[in-house]
């Protein structure tokens, strides 16, 4: 047992000197570690103080390069500073220049203005002085071709026309090379006497009543009250004419054409439908001399007596309404909404197209009204009376009156702005009515009394028919006249009568072969 306490305290006290061993044998090695850490942390704690070292004098270093670049830069600044300070006295004198040279640009500028002014000033006053002296040479030519025109006419009536042709036609060249007027009367009367515009030629027996206007053509149908139509027409310098109908116991007053029918009523109360070779004839019982007709529809007839009025059916001519007038009425006319009656003793009165009623219209005028003319397109009318007045009026309501007729108007009609009027005294006149002042320029002048006209589709003729059965044909285009005027010229001037006539302050012209 002993023995076994021996071995277990044996074994027990190996087991402590085993344990305080090894536990110093752990100390001996965590001093050592330590021991080689501090050596560690000495030699790097030697490395970090030679770094920081080195460090320093890298500090040191750039601190000597920084005051270095310090200076240079204050060095640099001063220099900027005075470089500014150079560069704004300079800009200083710069702007100081620039406002100098935009002064002397101003000044410039208005010595230039003054000068561009002064320049147009004189242009202008060139200007003006050239305008008036070609307003002067222009007036001066133009009175120069008015008197021309009136020396032909007289040099014409004397018996010289050749002269009087060159004169004419001179007045009419200085007229529109300097923008005259060539309608003025003293030109146009001119030419249409040297030129001879006018054609005259028997179509019948009788006084020609009525013209009508063949429809798309230049030809006329003519009435004579010997119951005469006649179809007629001007052609390459020839005339013809046709005779349609003929019969002397009517009196024919007035036509209407519908396509291929003629429409014809005559003073004696008789009414025909002509179409080709068939005839239709009615006496309109308790009628006192019909002598116009209208029609407002295609199927009806509105026939105008001296004492009454008819609404007549077109295809059977039978009467469809009467209207009785209470006075003696011997002209009519009509605008789109109402015919007008003129009574003999004087007085105007409108009835609509269905003769519902008649209306009495008062004129501010108190001759006798013998002819009328309404312009349904514009609005003016127009009044011949029996002393050769004619009253004009204007859309407005303005009159006009009109004076160069010498007898009793027996036709006024509006083409355009040209008044057309015919007279018993044997001419024919137009009248400008948009001309500030209205005056006559003569057509054409007979020995007849002329009772109605008709210009040509074309507007440059007109046909009148006269008391004993001739038609007249006649130009009344100037450019056509003044063409057939210089080609009839048989010679120029002689220097001397250009000299007398237009001055020899006008260069000489030749007008032979002139536009040739």
């Amino acid at each position: 047992m002993l023995w076994g306490l021996a071995c277990v305290v044996l074994g027990a006290g190996c087991l402590a000197g085993f344990g305080f061993y090894y536990s110093q044998l752990e100390k001996t090695e965590s001093l050592e570690q330590q021991l080689a850490e501090l050596g560690q942390k000495e030699k790097q704690s030697v490395i970090v103080q030679h770094i920081s070292t080195q460090m320093e004098e890298i500090a040191r270093e750039q601190q000597i390069i920084s005051d270095e670049r310090r200076k240079e830069a204050e060095e640099q600044t001063i220099v900027a500073n005075e470089m500014r300070m150079q560069a704004e006295q300079e800009q200083q004198r710069a702007h100081q220049a620039e406002l100098a040279a935009r002064e002397s640009e101003r000044k410039a500028v208005e010595a230039s203005d003054v000068a561009e002014t002064q320049r147009q000033l004189a242009v202008q006053r060139q200007q003006e002085a050239e305008y008036s002296r070609s307003v002067a040479d222009t007036l001066s030519y133009i009175a120069l071709a008015r008197s021309l025109g009136a020396q032909a006419v007289n040099q014409q009536n004397t018996g010289n026309r050749e002269l009087a042709a060159l004169l004419s036609y001179a007045s009419y060249l200085f007229t529109k090379r300097y923008n005259g007027d060539v309608y003025n009367p003293a030109i146009y009367e001119a030419l249409a006497l040297t030129s001879e515009n006018n054609v005259q030629w028997s179509v019948g027996r009788g006084t020609i009543t009525q013209s009508l206007k063949v429809p798309n053509t230049n030809n006329i149908l003519a009435l004579s009250n010997y119951g005469e139509i006649t179809y007629n027409e001007f052609k390459d310098g020839r005339h013809h004419t046709r005779t349609i109908y003929a019969n002397s116991k009517y009196d024919f007053r007035d036509i209407i054409v519908r396509d291929d029918t003629y429409y014809i009523i005559s003073y004696t109360g008789h009414l025909l439908k002509v179409k080709g070779n068939d005839i239709q004839e009615v006496f309109l019982e308790g009628v006192s001399h019909p002598f116009r007709l209208f029609s407002k529809v295609d199927n009806q007839l509105i026939v105008t007596a001296e004492r009454n009025m008819l609404l007549i059916d077109a295809n059977t001519l039978k009467v469809i309404k009467t209207l009785p007038l209470n006075f003696e009425c011997r002209i009519a006319g009509n605008d789109a909404s109402h015919i007008y009656l003129f009574g003999v003793k004087g007085g105007m009165y409108s009835v609509d197209f269905q003769l519902s009623k008649v209306t009495s219209e008062k004129l501010p005028f108190s001759q006798p009204v013998t002819s009328c003319n309404f312009n349904t397109d514009k609005g003016d009318k127009a009044f011949g009376t029996s002393d050769g007045t004619i009253y004009y009026f204007e859309p407005s309501g303005q009159m006009h009156r009109l004076v160069g007729h010498r007898s009793r108007i027996s036709r006024v009609r509006f083409e355009n702005d040209l008044l057309f009027s015919t007279s018993y005294d044997g001419t024919v006149k137009f009248w400008n009515t948009s001309y500030d002042k209205i005056e006559p320029i003569t057509v054409m002048n007979t020995n007849q009394w002329i009772g109605t006209f008709t210009v040509s589709k074309d507007k440059e003729h007109i046909w009148t028919g006269d008391q004993n059965g001739n038609l007249n044909y006649t130009t009344i285009s100037v450019e056509l006249m003044a063409d057939k005027v210089l080609a009839n010229l048989k010679r120029n001037f002689t220097q001397e009568e250009w000299e007398y006539y237009i001055g020899n302050q006008i260069p000489f012209e030749t007008f032979i072969n002139k536009g040739k």
